[in-house]
């Protein structure tokens, strides 16, 4: 337990770390940053980008051990899973709802903490080293059906992103949309027209980055149900919500919640459209059969 909690820690660092270069980078290119607001305390905007940084280490760490695959492969496919919503998905829905700006300095950013978290626990965590499972999840993912199948299900999983974004989100719309319609906390509402195209837009960037989890996965699809959606929840909303403090309670409360019935249901919806039923053979190498891992699993 020690010694996972003191690899979790290095994670948490090289996350802030990242955070502290991309920052400094994006700032030398000279793009706009976005506005913090005036009674953000950078103390304590601090202390809760630490907590954020561990809760995205113990997520990110889950699905790395589940990953078959060498060390480069799954560094490759953590930062792309990780950079597409912290640099790109988690943008593009906060330019739409916030007055904030500076979206592009955002997105160099988190390029680096995405890049630096996924080299430290693919690094930190032994995953599960077998080109043979690699091979196998191509092979069934490629074979499970036909094109025409493939066609249906895929644009079934890009429907699937809004449907369920509007499903739990409109009834947080009739709780604290007053707040965006005032524009509090730089809060804003944009049409509805512009929310309907954007969440089509955020499906697409969704789809790609899960795309190579999905053709790799080894185990079932509840494993991946769980695993993905609890890790999306991380990506999608609870690393961001820790860190925006200056909000009420209650705001991030009713929001955090609605992520998380969101996050678990699209991880259902793609494990359902997209995965076949069967894992591809025994998660774990032989080597590590009955031996008790060094640190503590999401998911049981």
């Amino acid at each position: 337990m020690v010694k996972y909690l003191g690899k979790i820690l290095l994670c948490t660092l090289s996350v802030m770390v990242g955070a502290v270069a991309g920052g400094m980078f994006s700032t030398a290119l000279r793009l706009e940053q976005p506005k913090v607001p005036g009674q953000v305390d950078l103390r304590w905007l601090g202390l809760y980008s630490f907590a954020g940084g561990v809760v995205l280490s113990v997520a990110l760490t889950e699905l790395a051990w589940c990953l078959p695959g060498d060390r480069r492969l799954r560094f490759v496919i953590i930062a792309w899973l990780a950079f597409a919503w912290l640099g790109l998905n988690n943008v593009i829905e906060a330019t739409i709802f916030t007055t904030i700006g500076g979206g592009i300095s955002v997105v160099v950013t988190m390029l680096f903490p995405s890049l630096c978290v996924a080299g430290a626990v693919t690094r930190l965590f032994e995953g599960l080293e077998s080109a043979e499972l690699v091979s196998a999840g191509v092979r069934r993912f490629l074979s499970d059906r036909t094109v025409a199948q493939w066609i249906i299900r895929s644009s079934a999983a890009v429907i699937a992103f809004p449907v369920v974004y509007f499903l739990f989100g409109m009834p947080v719309g009739l709780i604290v949309g007053e707040s965006y319609r005032n524009q509090a906390f730089d809060l804003q509402m944009p049409t509805l027209g512009v929310v309907i195209g954007v969440q089509f837009l955020r499906s697409l960037v969704a789809l790609l980055a899960v795309l190579p989890v999905l053709i790799v996965w080894p185990g079932s699809r509840q494993r991946f149900a769980w695993t993905f959606g609890l890790n999306l929840f991380v990506l999608s909303g609870l690393y961001g919500l820790i860190q925006a403090y200056w909000m009420p309670w209650r705001m991030r409360g009713i929001h955090t919640i609605e992520l998380l019935f969101d996050s678990l249901a699209y991880g259902w919806l793609l494990a359902f459209l997209l995965r076949s039923g069967a894992p591809a053979g025994n998660p774990l190498p032989a080597e590590k059969v009955g031996k008790p891992d060094d640190h503590v699993k999401l998911v049981a």
